[in-house]
């Protein structure tokens, strides 16, 4: 891998079949940066899409292992153990990949009209991102997004004017910074703030307006 290409983090998945995986990446948009030993009939790619980079590796034959680990009993050991868990298993279980796009809804009719079928349609989430979700040929779940701006806190469900893509709640709900404050802190401010303050409740009303307002919240519904 080339110094420019290097990456922060990057996914290492392991396929059946590689040379299908790298046709399948190349509908989704991946340049293949590097492949071993060829392009065209590889065992191991670095795929790379908006600076991220996904390989896939061929999966080894548990009855090969030896051949390539030969004199390093430890590493034998292991690669033997994984080879054989990824042949009676179902791969991708459990496994999401995120990766980021400039727009999800316009990379969302691309793929289609490349081929490909997501799982799912795009859809905005409660905590900053718009995604949906591809899996690959061995299951493993790439859910492609883009940061978006929320109309509304998540905590308190204040309207958020003029916020940065990605954030979730509004500066009544967050210390300096930016993280959300305890739940007894927006609870005192909406008691006070909002039920109080604007809606003119008393305390007890109030506070029994604030428990049921902040238990649909998505920060607190699982409270």
């Amino acid at each position: 891998m080339s110094s420019e290409d290097r990456f922060g983090m990057c996914v290492m998945l392991t396929c059946r079949d590689v040379k299908a995986s790298a046709a399948f990446y190349a509908k989704l948009g991946f340049e293949m940066k590097e492949s071993w030993p060829t392009p065209e009939d590889p065992m191991w790619a670095n795929l790379v899409l908006a600076g991220q980079s996904v390989m896939i590796g061929a999966a080894m034959d548990p009855a090969e292992v030896g051949n390539m680990c030969e004199g390093d009993a430890a590493t034998e050991k292991y690669w033997k153990a994984s080879s054989e868990a990824f042949r009676d298993h179902p791969s991708g279980v459990g496994i999401q990949v995120y990766l980021q796009v400039d727009d999800v809804d316009a990379y969302h009719v691309e793929v289609k009209k490349n081929g490909i079928a997501p799982e799912t349609e795009p859809k905005t989430q409660f905590y900053g991102i718009r995604d949906f979700a591809v899996n690959d040929l061995d299951g493993y779940r790439l859910v492609f997004h883009t940061p978006v701006a929320m109309e509304s806190c998540q905590s308190c469900g204040m309207p958020i004017a003029d916020g940065a893509p990605g954030q979730m709640y509004c500066q009544y709900c967050t210390n300096e910074k930016g993280e959300l404050k305890p739940y007894e802190a927006v609870f005192e401010g909406t008691v006070q703030g909002y039920f109080m303050g604007m809606q003119k409740m008393e305390r007890p009303a109030a506070e029994e307006a604030a428990k049921e307002h902040l238990s649909k919240m998505p920060a607190w519904i699982a409270r």
